[in-house]
């Protein structure tokens, strides 16, 4: 049965801006990723120091959030996205600018802090206007038009990176900002059901996210959500430094590679759309969480039985997704469906467990990579186990999420 506020919930923006507000983040990324040997070439580090500019950015992503979702419950959506917007803009035309390493750093650092606005503010809006049955499917098609970002970013990164250098990929960054900036001012109406004047109370954020982390449901969806999204990373954070320095690919085939992985994405984001409602949310999560499992398993096993190739590098990946997309959409909606007056802070929470454990996964693959991928095959591997494993512990029931 729905609450009150839920019945009487606002129109939802146009899902198209909704996607276009969590392709931020991952755009940031997915785009300069061919760019990362020219980076460490320019300023004459080896793949750890540019490995900083990723680490770097998703370090800063994480924790960032935990300030944007109280913003987002205490001012409303619509200001906490355009700030964060305005903070993406100026992080970005420095990173253009950098004329050291550190700079490119601090700006990437700066980057995040504006990005991740985006993924926080579109979790809250969704469960402010939909119905926590239909959120999955709206999830899975957001996250089905995102998904055009690791598609063509890698691809228009190889290629912009081959024919004017690294810099130009931030000025492609900065116009995608601009647009999505535009489009807010637009479209972006605001949906909070209720401001809670002590949102930014310190002692009420500390209570909050205690009292957060100590629910199980919430706490065993993100585990899900983390594990699942941790292997995604170890291929990003990897797949770069294998494909080219280890396969010998150029910069511009690299995006291709990484864009199959998407069809992968687009299945499993298929397959939610068209059965949720029909399917629960628990099976689906133990489905998917299984088969990333299995294929995250393939990648170190095709390794050692036939030796690196593109094959054992991508073909595990692309399966992997297929999982991934089923996963994700149901746990991002089973953690923050008990939490409606706190949606801004539960999502926030939800996004800086995902993140920060990526980034520090991440940062521990850059110490140890390996040209053959052992490092980055064994990463997802593991995720694929942890997610299975998060979604065997769930409780059965949500107990009240106090909002």
């Amino acid at each position: 049965m729905r609450s009150p506020e839920e019945a009487h919930a606002p129109a939802p923006p146009p899902i198209w801006l909704l996607a276009g507000l969590i392709s931020l983040g991952p755009l940031s990324t997915d785009l300069y990723l061919p760019a990362l040997p020219a980076i460490a070439d320019a300023f004459g580090t080896g793949a750890l120091g540019a490995q900083w500019t990723l680490s770097g950015f998703l370090l800063a992503f994480a924790p960032s959030q935990l300030v944007y979702g109280p913003l987002a419950d205490r001012f409303g959506r619509r200001p906490a996205m355009l700030w964060g917007l305005l903070v993406f803009l100026a992080g970005t035309a420095v990173c253009a600018a950098a004329t050291s390493l550190g700079m490119l750093v601090a700006a990437r650092v700066v980057q995040a802090v504006g990005a991740c606005a985006g993924p926080v503010v579109a979790r809250a809006v969704v469960r402010d206007t939909v119905p926590p049955e239909r959120a999955p499917a709206v999830f899975a098609t957001m996250a089905g038009l995102m998904s055009l970002a690791p598609a063509i970013g890698p691809v228009l990164g190889g290629v912009v990176t081959a024919l004017s250098g690294w810099r130009a990929t931030f000025l492609l960054l900065g116009l995608a900002a601009v647009a999505v900036l535009l489009a807010s001012l637009r479209r972006l109406g605001e949906t909070a059901p209720v401001l809670d004047r002590r949102a930014l109370d310190p002692a009420v954020l500390v209570r909050t996210y205690g009292g957060l982390l100590a629910h199980r449901w919430f706490l065993g969806h993100a585990a899900v959500a983390t594990a699942s999204y941790t292997g995604l990373f170890c291929f990003i954070s990897g797949s770069s430094h294998v494909i080219q320095k280890g396969l010998g690919l150029a910069p511009e085939l690299y995006g291709p590679v990484f864009a199959s992985a998407v069809a992968g994405y687009l299945a499993g984001s298929m397959i939610v759309r068209r059965i949720s409602g029909q399917v629960a949310g628990r099976t689906m999560m133990r489905a998917g969480s299984l088969w990333c499992l299995a294929c995250g398993w393939a990648g170190p096993v095709s390794l050692a039985l036939t030796g690196p190739s593109l094959a054992t590098v991508a073909l595990p990946l692309i399966l992997y997704m297929i999982g991934f997309a089923v996963v994700q959409p149901n746990a991002q909606a089973g953690a923050i469906a008990p939490f409606p007056a706190m949606a801004g802070r539960a999502s926030a929470l939800l996004g800086f467990l995902q993140w920060s454990i990526a980034a520090l996964a991440g940062l521990f693959l850059g110490l140890v990579l390996d040209a053959a991928g052992w490092a980055m095959g064994l990463g997802i591997a593991l995720s694929g186990t942890a997610a299975a494993v998060a979604v065997a512990l769930l409780p059965r029931e949500p107990a009240s999420g106090g909002g």
